[in-house]
């Protein structure tokens, strides 16, 4: 089974982070875009979130 794309978008004020999202794609461009009109000085990442590895499923116990 494969999960699909995601991204983490995160809001900075210096080293500090303000907001964290993670979402499919196109719902991370929309909250990106919708930080950097709420805070223009502020520093936006959107970077993409790593596949888990297959061994990192959670067993039932």
């Amino acid at each position: 089974m494969s999960f699909p794309p995601r991204r983490r978008v995160r809001l900075w004020f210096g080293q500090h982070q303000l907001a964290d999202f993670i979402g499919e794609p196109a719902a991370a461009t929309r909250y990106e875009a919708a930080m950097r009109r709420r805070f223009p000085g502020l520093e936006i990442t959107n970077d993409p979130v790593p596949a888990a590895p297959r061994t990192a499923r959670l067993q039932p116990r």
